[in-house]
């Protein structure tokens, strides 16, 4: 492996014309000091498959962390920051945050959002405080299954143990 590996390494600093060790001059970072800085990090990496055209939407952009997010319907975000003055930013503003970014065309980048395609929150079928409710109470109610009424309905019909069919919250997917 370590031959394999040696011999990769050269012919890929032969290509690009470097030396030294292989990911030396490839990878940069930076530091991200403050709370905005981290929020246009994560905005700029998960709008990355837009810009390249792979993807037309954010919940459409596979492998990335804010189609993973909007799958887990997980209400809270992160608590930004690194002292007292935290930001506490909901999935609904992260969303709302990479669609408004999405949509600015940049001249360097193939792809953006189409102002024609309506707000994210409405793409995905979700009443923004409707959802928020249901997400709150997602983890406390201890539930089997969770979704839409008609999709509650089928999935009990459809296992072999009897299961009532508790409807205490507004469904925020319907």
């Amino acid at each position: 492996m370590k031959m394999l590996n040696e011999f990769i390494a050269k012919e890929c600093n032969l290509e690009d014309k470097v030396k030294g060790h292989f990911f030396k001059s490839r990878f940069k970072s930076q530091a991200l000091l403050d709370e905005k800085a981290l929020l246009t990090c994560m905005a700029y990496v998960d709008l990355n498959p837009i810009r390249a055209a792979m993807a037309s939407t954010p919940e459409d952009s596979d492998y990335t962390s804010i189609q993973e997010r909007i799958k887990s319907k997980d209400s809270n975000l992160i608590n930004l920051g690194f002292n007292e003055d935290d930001v506490d930013f909901t999935l609904a503003d992260y969303c709302d945050l990479v669609d408004a970014t999405g949509r600015s065309i940049r001249v360097d980048k193939k792809g953006f959002i189409d102002d024609s395609l309506p707000p994210i929150l409405h793409r995905l079928g979700l009443d923004e405080l409707t959802w928020l409710d249901e997400l709150n109470q997602f983890k406390s109610k201890g539930k089997k299954a969770v979704g839409t009424i008609e999709k509650l309905k089928s999935y009990i019909a459809n296992i072999k143990k009897k299961i009532k069919l508790d409807i205490s919250l507004k469904p925020a997917l319907e």
